[in-house]
């Protein structure tokens, strides 16, 4: 059985006044119910925003295939470092498109998902993508294993690609739904480094989601600026302070960053702080827009 990775999370309401569970805003089904039932009455008023933003997140598909087919290539050499290394510079464009995962949950499944999706753990047959190989090749140094899932991760992201083409399954709701949702997983299960527990590049992972969620505002931000400039200037800053509390754990040219678990408690609460303040500054943001 697969579970929704996200429904332990909660989104918390402004001011704390109102908590609705991620079950109900991330389910998939129950948000393109609720969404595309309002857009039958009216068209949604930011299609051009949700068209801008997925534009950028095709470009971001296409830019990860070949290097999920590098990856594919590199654990077939035998050559473990190499391996390690093009694993580590295939994660950035997926977990930028990973803000909209709820509108293609299956192909997310398949490229992203952890053992605790899955009622069997590592046990389970439906458990590939990014984290059975980085397990593999981290922890195992087991390339032959890891050879098929690498395989078929290329097969995903052709899918993914195909699954971002289909304009009929995004509007404005569930773009928002995903950006708050996934800048909340940050510091409520993310921080806590089992998102990449043996390659140790959590840091990458936060990088990534962070400049995904923003390049999905940042059509918005316009329409926004006319409402209320105050929201755009908290998005934006928020945004820069949550990159500023990592930046310092990245070297100029390199993707890799600072091992996560190399940081002290209060490094990692400077991040969890800031995250949640480009969340709550997102939530204002929604709510401006008038965007349920």
């Amino acid at each position: 059985m697969k579970l929704n990775r996200r429904k332990l999370l909660q989104v918390a309401g402004i001011a704390g006044v109102t908590t609705v569970a991620v079950s109900q805003l991330s389910s998939p089904a129950k948000a393109k119910q609720n969404s595309k039932t309002k857009l039958l009455a009216q068209a949604d008023q930011y299609s051009a925003q949700v068209d801008a933003g997925l534009s950028y997140f095709q470009e971001q598909a296409v830019a990860e295939l070949p290097l999920v087919e590098a990856l594919a290539a590199a654990i077939a050499s035998g050559d473990l470092a190499a391996a390690q290394q093009a694993y580590i510079e295939s994660r950035p464009p997926y977990e930028q498109i990973e803000v909209l995962a709820l509108n293609f949950e299956d192909t997310d499944t398949n490229i992203d998902a952890r053992p605790y999706a899955f009622d069997n753990g590592e046990a389970d047959e439906g458990f590939k993508g990014f984290h059975r190989i980085e397990a593999l090749i981290f922890r195992d140094e087991d390339l032959a294993s890891a050879q098929p899932y690498a395989d078929e991760l290329v097969t995903s992201v052709k899918t993914l690609m195909t699954n971002l083409e289909a304009r009929e399954n995004f509007d404005s709701p569930s773009h928002f739904e995903g950006m708050i949702g996934l800048a909340t997983e940050i510091p409520a299960k993310k921080i806590s480094s089992e998102e990449e527990t043996y390659s140790d590049q959590s840091l990458l992972i936060f990088q990534e989601n962070w400049k995904g969620i923003y390049s999905q505002f940042e059509p918005f931000a316009t329409v926004l600026e006319s409402v209320d400039s105050d929201a755009v200037t908290q998005v934006k800053e928020a945004y820069k302070n949550a990159i500023a509390t990592i930046s310092p754990y990245f070297t100029d040219g390199q993707i890799a960053a600072q091992p996560y678990s190399s940081l002290t408690a209060p490094q990692k609460s400077a991040i969890v702080k800031a995250a949640y303040s480009f969340r709550d500054s997102l939530i204002d943001a929604q709510i401006k827009l008038g965007i349920v």
